[in-house]
């Protein structure tokens, strides 16, 4: 096996199981049990833990821009694309989110404010409501900041909810979510800027 792919292998482990048990939860034990790989070969990657946490966050935020700017662009219609990260919502709490944004929840475990993992998670935070003021700002909808911020208030409130009552909830409260940012992408199309 090659380092490279020894360290795929632990970014997929720590990726997989991190999410769905928990990071806190989540021993570098299971990770290389899972990886198939020695706890030397981790820290040969890794010098601890916290740096693979680090890495697995960092590479789900790449994959998380890269798709989401995709699926975003498939929409043609400019003043649908707010809207589009909906569409992407639903289909991805069909594929795989069945435990809510990893993000909220590795924030939820991470309480020191300087550890690197953390600030991963606000990067990610960041970046996602720039993308969602830019694609308000193209579509030429009001006060895009205000609007980017209501609507991951919407996203992060679907992923709170999907943690709290499960996965089978989350076509009804991505759908109702929807609907809210509709009325707001609505509202804020109403300018006299014509």
């Amino acid at each position: 096996m090659t380092q490279a792919h020894a360290r795929d292998r632990l970014l997929a482990a720590g990726g997989e199981l991190f999410y769905n048990a928990g990071l806190t939860a989540t021993g570098v034990d299971a990770v290389v049990r899972t990886a198939g790989v020695s706890k030397p070969t981790l820290y040969a990657h890794f010098r601890s833990k916290g740096q693979l946490v680090t890495a697995v966050l960092e590479q789900r935020h790449e994959q998380r821009v890269e798709e989401l700017r995709a699926w975003v662009n498939r929409t043609d219609d400019i003043r649908q694309r707010p809207l589009a990260v909906f569409t992407w919502l639903a289909d991805w709490y069909e594929r795989d989110g069945a435990r809510g944004c990893a993000f909220l929840n590795a924030a939820a475990e991470l309480v020191d404010p300087q550890d690197p993992a953390r600030g991963v998670v606000s990067r990610e935070k960041r970046w996602l409501v720039e993308f969602l003021a830019q694609l308000a700002s193209d579509a030429d909808l009001r006060r895009p900041e205000q609007l980017a911020s209501q609507l991951l208030l919407l996203i992060d409130g679907v992923s709170g909810r999907v943690l709290v009552q499960g996965v089978g909830a989350a076509p009804r409260v991505v759908a109702e979510a929807t609907q809210v940012a509709a009325l707001l992408v609505a509202a804020a199309g109403t300018d006299s800027r014509t």
